[in-house]
């Protein structure tokens, strides 16, 4: 019993180092200047990543699948999992380019199998990110000639969500779950505007700031359902599908506005508002179908739509914000395969190796620059992905019955704005170990 305890230990490490990690964002994204950033709930594992994002129907009884929560009940062991997330990107429009790259903590999560039917999970993960650094110029009117408005707008932050989760198996081969979240965070905007004047050398000494700190918290609910079909000694057919309901959640806003000099410096500060509100989160539905042998090899493809112009920005009432963001969709598909999960002669042989891809559109609601007339605009993201799971030790025996394993997933993609010309080329990798282990065995000798 010592070893998962080992587990618990590093779980409650990792939660109370959490409110450091969330500082540490992912590489510089504009587009997640919108909503309340770029969404990571919905895309799954590392397992998962390494299948094109897709996996609503694949269960696997080594690794925790927390995009369908009807999948837990096939979590027969006790089972920690724990990764890092890392990306490189490219960033470039017309004109300019700079490449930048991070790590930050992916996910932990725990599954205790209750009985022969009930599975629980519990984890903490990202919610979405957000990271953006952009500047805009615009000449003044009224002395566009000789006077230029420099704005630089930053972001950081974005939400966690810390999940409770129960699978349990209705019927033969169906199974269904459920899904409790309490999401949290904060992120910070930033708008600091320098004014140049050619004909004055000193104009551009100080900038002003309008600095928003928004706090959010609030519960979300997610159901999945899956079924399982038999059609031969070599053959089964997987259908699962999960939904997670529009979510308002309570937003604290602070608005500051300041005048700094440009070695940043306070000169003054006011804070205009402080108020009490509402952001709504958007609905989300994923369907997805599998075909395996039984035995080392399937195929998985997934549909997902995301309900984004559900989406309402913060607002004094319920569903009242603006709309920042359009309806989004994603398709995936992929394949696993372990050669010879049992093979004695060749490590390679018990590697599970995965290949897929995805490609997604999603939409923001833009303000046009100079006016007050909203743009939609298109951004597409493809991508392909590579995976492994790597055994660790010598496998699952008795005593302890504990197996260890190490994850990765490879991505490279690129999400694109076909409007603006800005696009994201990025290179992702991810890294998790997980334990397996068998609680409460009954002695057989004392």
């Amino acid at each position: 019993m010592y070893k998962p305890f080992r587990a618990l230990l590093l779980i409650s490490g990792l939660v109370i180092g959490s409110q450091q990690l969330q500082a540490q964002q992912l590489s510089n994204s504009p587009y997640s200047r919108f909503g309340v950033g770029d969404l990571v709930h919905g895309t799954g594992s590392i397992r998962n990543a390494g299948m094109g994002q897709a996996g609503v129907a694949s269960a696997n009884g080594a690794l925790i699948n927390d995009m369908n929560p009807a999948l837990l009940y096939y979590n027969n062991l006790v089972t920690f999992e724990a990764a890092v997330a890392s990306e490189l990107k490219r960033l470039s429009d017309k004109n300019t380019s700079q490449v930048d790259g991070t790590a930050n903590l992916g996910y932990i999560s725990l599954a205790i199998p209750l009985s022969r039917r009930w599975t629980t999970a519990i984890g903490l993960k990202p919610y979405s990110r957000v990271n953006y650094s952009t500047i805009l110029s615009t000449p003044v009117p009224g002395a566009e000639n000789t006077v230029t408005a420099f704005t630089q707008y930053t972001g950081t932050g974005g939400l966690n969500e810390v999940y409770f989760a129960h699978g349990i198996r209705i019927a033969n081969g169906l199974t269904g779950g459920i899904s409790g979240s309490y999401l949290f965070g904060t992120i910070d905007r930033q708008a600091s505007t320098i004014l140049v004047d050619t004909q004055d050398e000193t104009s551009a000494l100080q900038k002003t700031l309008i600095h928003t700190t928004t706090r959010y918290n609030g519960l979300m609910f997610k159901g999945g359902l899956h079924y399982r079909k038999k059609l031969s000694d070599k053959a089964n057919l997987g259908v699962g599908a999960s939904y997670t309901a529009k979510a308002n959640i309570s937003t604290d806003r602070q608005v500051a506005q300041e005048r700094r000099f440009l070695d940043e410096s306070l000169i003054s500060s006011l804070v205009s508002d402080s108020l009490e509100g509402y952001t709504t989160l958007p609905q989300m539905l994923q369907v997805g179908l599998t075909y395996d042998n039984n035995k080392n090899w399937s195929v998985v493809a997934d549909y997902s739509m995301t309900k984004g112009s559900d989406f309402r920005g913060f607002s004094l009432e319920k569903e009242g914000g603006r709309q920042e963001l359009g309806d989004g969709y994603r398709v995936g598909a992929g394949t696993e395969f372990t050669p010879d999960a049992g093979s004695v002669s060749s490590y390679f042989k018990r590697v599970t190796y995965r290949f897929g891809g995805y490609y997604g559109n999603s939409q923001i609601n833009a303000l046009a620059s100079g006016s007050s007339a909203v743009t939609g605009h298109d951004l597409q993201d493809v991508g392909l992905t590579l995976g492994f799971t790597l055994p660790l030790g010598r496998g699952v025996r008795p005593p302890d019955y504990t197996q260890s394993l190490l994850s990765t997933s490879f991505t490279v993609g690129q999400l694109e704005g076909k409007d603006s010309g800005l696009k994201e080329q990025y290179f992702r990798v991810n890294v998790g170990i997980t334990f397996n282990n068998r609680w409460f065995i009954k002695r057989r000798f004392d």
